[in-house]
């Protein structure tokens, strides 16, 4: 008796040689660490990509993702695999109420109309950009100045990205969201939201590598929020980072961080915000 199905091919181990090789491409390219403790973790997600589009060895795969333009295609498409995106709305209340706190106060002292300018560092499949926008619709809103606001979003992974502009999200994820702010959502069935075109307006998406962050820009930002994202650094890497962003906000431009992402980082021109359960910084 024959069966029609395919044998399972079991996962090819990464040696220690493969293991070095891919986590230095990682860490020289994107500046990720990945910790010989996870080098399980590395192996199946390399694994798993090669499967899907056919390959059985890691060196044509490596070959194949270093050669020209469909290399680079593969590159981003595995750099999906490799960065975590796991997100979800107003993911930490804290931090968003100091925005929302900040937002309000540069309304109230604006001698003119006021421009606030977003930026979202590693937005992932969109929840955190898309909850800095809604936040910052609610507050100019119910404003009694005129205010304006806009929400730039950026992620490594160009899959990711993709995902955020399209803003589908599964009809569970509403109840993180605070009711005063279904305003800006649309229902599209009793499993899907989407959030309003008027918000989706004020958003800019791009893929962005923050090795690249030192590369000068002239549009300054009011917040940056940086969270979940500077764990995969090494301190070094992070530091380099952060004194990059610096150099991107605007006067008394707020710096938002997870709250265990960094430790005894300091900067001459950042003070410290004191608000309980955040992490954040203002430039003076």
């Amino acid at each position: 008796m024959y069966s029609n199905q395919k044998p399972i091919l079991q996962i090819s181990p990464l040696t220690d040689d493969e293991y070095m090789r891919w986590s230095g491409l990682l860490a020289e390219r994107l500046g990720i660490i990945v910790p010989k403790e996870r080098k399980m973790f590395l192996q199946s997600k390399i694994w798993s990509r090669m499967r899907e589009i056919g390959y059985q060895d890691y060196e044509k795969y490596w070959d194949y993702i270093n050669s020209g333009i469909e290399g680079n295609l593969e590159w981003s498409q595995l750099v999906d695999r490799l960065t975590v995106h796991e997100t979800s709305f107003f993911r930490h209340t804290p931090s968003f109420e100091l925005v929302e706190d900040d937002l309000n106060e540069k309304i109230l002292r604006a001698k003119e109309t006021l421009r606030y300018k977003i930026w979202s560092v590693s937005c992932a499949t969109g929840e955190e950009a898309y909850s800095l926008a809604l936040l910052a619709n609610y507050v100019c809103q119910n404003s009694q100045k005129k205010s304006y606001f806009g929400v730039t979003a950026t992620d490594v992974s160009a899959p990711a990205v993709a995902l955020a502009k399209q803003a589908y999200y599964s009809i569970d994820k509403i109840t993180n969201i605070d009711k005063k702010l279904h305003d800006g959502l649309d229902t599209i069935n009793h499993e899907m939201f989407t959030i309003k075109n008027e918000i989706k307006k004020r958003m800019a998406f791009g893929v962005f590598n923050l090795l690249d962050v030192d590369k000068p820009s002239n549009i300054k930002y009011d917040v940056i929020y940086c969270q979940n994202v500077l764990m995969y650094f090494d301190k070094s890497v992070r530091e380099q980072i952060l004194n990059g962003l610096v150099e991107h906000l605007n006067h008394n431009g707020l710096l938002v961080l997870g709250q265990t992402e960094i430790n005894l980082w300091s900067h001459p021109k950042m003070q410290r915000v004191n608000k309980n359960r955040t992490l954040a910084f203002r430039l003076s």
